[in-house]
């Protein structure tokens, strides 16, 4: 998705609060121009300015409104950008960009607990309750990747209204899979409730697809495989939506200028894909040297996902079944191929962005683990970190305002006690968050 549609997009269906002033393509006039806010300074004993670089000492970062405006170096008085400025202390923590996590179900919940799972009012409030420490944690912007059909739309307008605090969201609504399909049988005791959008045939797929974006769907997901529990998320399984549909989703997308997040386990569902328009693969377990052509080659992103497979891989006893669902033994082995494949795929040079595949059945730090995962599997932290914030972004078609500490950019802006480049853990110690110039937690708030 080009950065037009991206910019569009985000200001047409995420009419944010505190965000507004970056939906507007034309500066107001003259006549009607407001003051310019007060500035916030915050003093950064170290910047990570820009993820994947080496970090800065001793900067000072001036937000006015929901943007930063300047990054300097050295810790310059409040003064200086005005009488009412507010001086914010961070000069003995580790400042950057707030994170961001590219597969969330906020809208859909373990089915261990059915009076939860199966109520959509008690899924939307406690999607919201999730979204807060979410934010509390330093989740700034997620993208939901597959909800009952509203819940999530509901949250997103929610705390773009600043009805309820919680991270930006670009929702995708309903997830689009065949009869039969991942997510479109009766769950078992430990699965998701799933209600999919139908896509049986190119004409149902392209159906599917737009009632969705009349729904308001930002992004569009599709299920190629089957989960990485089923004999369809076997490495050799056939994709389980074949190529036509695959293609007529994609274009019915692109012409509304909506992405593809894709699921995909198996090698020839990934490559699939890839090669019908999918802008970004979830899970991606097992892609092979013809997926890393083509991820290169369409400029997509990978999100490996590997904190489920971890839980899974912890419990395996619970998830393990039978027909198909995979036994103890293979379950495990596809665990713990996904738990390394962010570190195969950085090896390959594949484009990694970050997600969970969390939401309100999981710990709010889940993002920060991931992070850590990566770490685990071989991926520098250096680039980890880059994959939870800058990459995020860029996946996001929003590269040029979000996932940087610089001038012109959103100030979404988390704190750490500690160097999470040194030693990754401290990502899960977050002290300050702020998002879109808005002070969440301020520094010594407990969340």
């Amino acid at each position: 998705m080009s950065p037009g549609p991206a910019r569009r997009l985000l200001a047409a269906v995420l009419a944010l609060c505190a965000f507004a002033a970056v939906a507007q393509s034309n500066p107001p006039s003259a006549a009607t121009a407001q003051p310019a806010p007060p500035a916030t300074v915050i003093h950064a004993g170290t910047l990570l300015a820009t993820p994947g670089e080496a970090p800065l000492t001793t900067r000072t970062v001036v937000v006015r409104g929901e943007r930063i405006v300047a990054v300097e170096e050295g810790f310059r008085p409040a003064s200086q950008y005005g009488a009412d400025a507010r001086l914010i202390d961070l000069s003995d923590r580790f400042v950057m960009p707030g994170l961001i996590d590219l597969h969330m179900h906020l809208g859909i919940s373990m089915n261990v607990d059915p009076e939860v799972s199966t109520s959509p009012a008690r899924l939307a409030l406690s999607g919201a309750g999730y979204a807060k420490r979410l934010l509390d944690a330093g989740v700034t912007t997620v993208r939901d990747v597959g909800d009952n059909g509203g819940t999530v739309y509901a949250l997103r307008d929610a705390i773009a209204a600043c009805d309820v605090p919680g991270p930006r969201i670009f929702a995708a609504g309903r997830v689009i899979s065949r009869t039969g399909g991942h997510g479109a049988k009766h769950p078992g005791p430990t699965e998701l409730h799933f209600e999919p959008a139908g896509c049986d045939g190119v004409e149902s797929c392209r159906r599917a697809v737009r009632e969705n974006i009349d729904a308001g769907a930002d992004w569009v997901k599709l299920t190629v495989s089957g989960s990485g529990r089923e004999a369809g998320g076997r490495a050799d399984a056939q994709p389980i939506m074949l190529d036509d549909e695959i293609a007529a989703a994609s274009e019915a997308a692109r012409r509304a200028y909506r992405p593809i997040a894709a699921h995909a386990h198996s090698t020839a569902a990934i490559n699939a894909a890839l090669s019908n328009g999918a802008t970004t693969i979830e899970h991606g377990t097992y892609f092979d040297a013809a997926s890393v052509r083509l991820f290169k080659q369409k400029r997509a992103w990978l999100v490996p996902t590997a904190s489920v497979a971890a839980f899974v891989r912890s419990q395996l006893s619970m998830f393990a079944g039978s027909g198909d669902v995979k036994g103890s033994e293979e379950l495990k082995a596809w665990a713990d191929a996904a738990v390394a494949n962010p570190g195969r795929a950085w090896r390959a040079g594949v484009p990694l962005a970050l997600g969970t595949d969390g939401g309100p059945s999981f710990d709010a730090d889940t993002t920060a683990k991931e992070v850590g995962l990566y770490v685990a599997a071989g991926v520098p932290a250096s680039a980890a970190l880059a994959a939870a914030t800058r990459n995020g972004a860029e996946a996001l078609g929003l590269g040029d305002r979000l996932g940087r500490v610089q001038a012109g950019y959103i100030a979404d802006l988390i704190a750490v006690d500690g160097d999470p480049l040194a030693d990754v853990e401290r990502l899960r110690t977050v002290v300050f968050v702020m998002k879109d110039g808005a002070l969440h937690r301020p520094p010594g708030d407990a969340p």
